[in-house]
């Protein structure tokens, strides 16, 4: 009985954290129309074993973005970048995970692995967001996309 009580008590926990995401997403993606950028999918995802095992994660959303208009200079060129907000029991769990987010899942492919360090991230609250794409010409769009998210959160929720 007391298994089930508490298997109980964290799927509640889960659903309300899964919850919070959701809400918080029209947000994000009100940022980033904000920002030049159209979103093109955005999903919660559930966090593999080894990101609940390594990093306690609790909840997963990916957004995959795409710039409105053409790279200048490089016409049907557009920047493209996925969005993932992790979320954590509070902000001392977050400040570890981003410590190690350049950490390679013991399973991804080869290609997958090409792309990884291609990512940046920041920490507010008991929340882990992950700016990252696969083409390397972008990533100084990367890093101005992720420290204006950065800036627009800490203004809006300090």
């Amino acid at each position: 009985m007391r298994m089930l009580r508490l298997l109980f008590l964290t799927l509640i926990g889960l659903s309300v954290v899964g919850g919070m995401l959701a809400s918080a997403q029209g947000g994000m993606e009100r940022i980033l129309s904000s920002f030049g950028y159209v979103i093109k999918k955005s999903a919660s995802a559930q966090p593999t074993a080894w990101e609940q095992t390594q990093f306690q994660t609790l909840a997963k959303r990916v957004t995959e973005i795409k710039s409105a208009k053409a790279i200048p200079r490089r016409p049907n060129t557009f920047y493209r970048f996925t969005v993932i907000e992790e979320r954590y029991a509070d902000a001392g769990s977050a400040v570890k995970r981003l410590s190690r987010l350049q950490e390679r899942p013991p399973d991804m492919s080869p290609e997958e692995g090409k792309a990884f360090p291609l990512r940046r991230g920041f920490q507010h609250g008991a929340g882990v967001y992950i700016v990252s794409t696969d083409v390397s010409m972008f990533e100084g769009e990367m890093n101005r996309i992720a420290k204006e998210l950065e800036t627009t959160f800490r203004r809006r929720r300090d």
